[in-house]
């Protein structure tokens, strides 16, 4: 499944109350996870032999934890809801 951007959550019709709103908050962990693995990518390019170690583990760590996150909202897009159609 192609990386589901906050629009997309509207083209679902959720099968349970909560549905959108459990949606968009793993898609707001994917958005933070990977603005931080962009700091430490930024910072391990400003920075010495140290902090390049460092920002590169926190880089992949936040990669993973988006890659989880992306996981988990496909799981749950496709477990609890279906796309729209014209008529809903």
């Amino acid at each position: 499944m192609a990386q589901t951007q906050f629009e997309d959550l509207f083209n679902f019709k959720f099968t349970t109350t909560q549905g959108f709103s459990l949606a968009s908050r793993i898609l707001d962990i994917r958005r933070q996870a990977e603005r931080l693995a962009n700091q430490a990518n930024d910072k391990q390019i400003q920075n010495g032999e140290f902090a390049t170690m460092f920002a590169d583990n926190i880089k992949d760590w936040m990669n993973d934890l988006a890659r989880v996150a992306d996981l988990a909202l496909d799981t749950h897009l496709e477990s609890n809801a279906t796309e729209k159609t014209q008529n809903d």
